[in-house]
């Protein structure tokens, strides 16, 4: 699957529904579809009370809307369409189901969430890991092998391991990963059981990547995956990649793996509509870009590699200390 069928292939309308559906019970609960039956939902008014205290899940539900066409952007705000206005008239139905089952729903995939993250860790995990393999992997193992690793590589939110062990096979080095959920360091047992029966050292090991309490001095690389953006504010997450320099002080690189807000998009796609609308939900905003790179920039760090993947809206930066020499992307 390559960038473009992400957004053209037919399961993207699937995809995109599903997200727009939970959006439209949400927009109804938040009084939405009231507000703009009765005419434009200005920016400015978003930015007021009543909005204001859910104003990031509230832009999070329209944003859904407007990739199944049920909400329109205007040069202020945000209009219902003709579609939208029929939701409106139907949104009982899916109040019904998905939010009267919702309990049921959710029964039916896991038994509960990890007490640390309030996901459930282990699918997280496993699911990441299964598009990594299929859309993401290969790239970041070129990029790592490109750098040439000269010891142990740090893998902070590893998940199940799947990629650690394929880098650190690739390279011939031992690695080690860290992951906050217990669920995915004990979903990663059977990557660390594999990595033994092959003769490749790694070890998983549950930790928070804004507390790290021990020193690795063997660690050549360390990369981040798909975790930074939980790391707010910038300036936490400054100080948070700012101490990575003691807790691996001989580490030439940092390299993070993320993924940044869709800008604008009105169309149906796989994978972006739920990034954007389930961190709306978890009252997030992840930083775009741009301001990414400025975080890194403040962190002390200069970005040596920008790497464009092909999971929509996602990148690879390799990151060095400022104090280091050589130029910079």
């Amino acid at each position: 699957m390559t960038r473009t069928d992400f957004a053209q292939s037919a399961v993207a309308s699937i995809f995109t529904g599903a997200i727009a559906s939970h959006a439209a019970v949400l927009a109804d609960d938040l009084g939405l579809f009231d507000a703009l039956a009765k005419g434009k939902l200005r920016n400015r008014d978003l930015d007021r009370s009543p909005w204001l205290r859910n104003r990031i899940r509230i832009s999070g539900a329209l944003e859904a809307l407007c990739r199944v066409g049920a909400v329109q952007r205007c040069t202020d705000g945000y209009e219902l369409t003709d579609v939208g206005t029929e939701l409106a008239g139907q949104v009982p139905v899916f109040r019904l189901w998905l939010g009267g089952y919702a309990s049921v729903l959710a029964g039916q995939i896991s038994i509960g969430a990890d007490p640390a993250t309030g996901v459930h860790g282990g699918i997280v995990a496993e699911s990441s890991g299964a598009i990594g393999a299929r859309y993401l992997d290969e790239t970041i193992v070129n990029l790592l092998e490109s750098l040439r690793p000269e010891g142990r590589i740090c893998d902070i939110g590893c998940g199940t391991g799947a990629r650690l062990l394929r880098v650190c096979r690739r390279v011939n080095q031992p690695g080690i990963g860290y992951d906050l959920s217990a669920k995915a360091v004990e979903a990663a047992r059977e990557t660390v059981d594999e990595a033994r029966r092959i003769g490749v050292d790694i070890d998983v090991r549950q930790g928070d990547a804004t507390a790290l309490t021990q020193d690795h001095p063997d660690v050549d690389i360390v990369t981040q995956a798909f975790m930074t953006h939980h790391i707010a504010p910038d300036e936490y997450c400054a100080a948070v990649l700012r101490s990575y320099r003691s807790r691996f002080p001989r580490a030439r690189y940092l390299v993070i793996f993320d993924t940044v807000p869709s800008q604008d998009s009105e169309e149906p796609e796989i994978f972006a509509p739920g990034f954007d609308y389930i961190h709306a939900l978890q009252n997030m905003e992840p930083r775009s870009r741009g301001a990414a790179r400025r975080m890194f920039t403040e962190a002390g760090y200069i970005c040596r590699e920008e790497v464009e993947l092909a999971v929509p809206n996602s990148y690879a930066w390799v990151l060095e200390m400022r104090d280091r020499e050589g130029p910079a992307s």
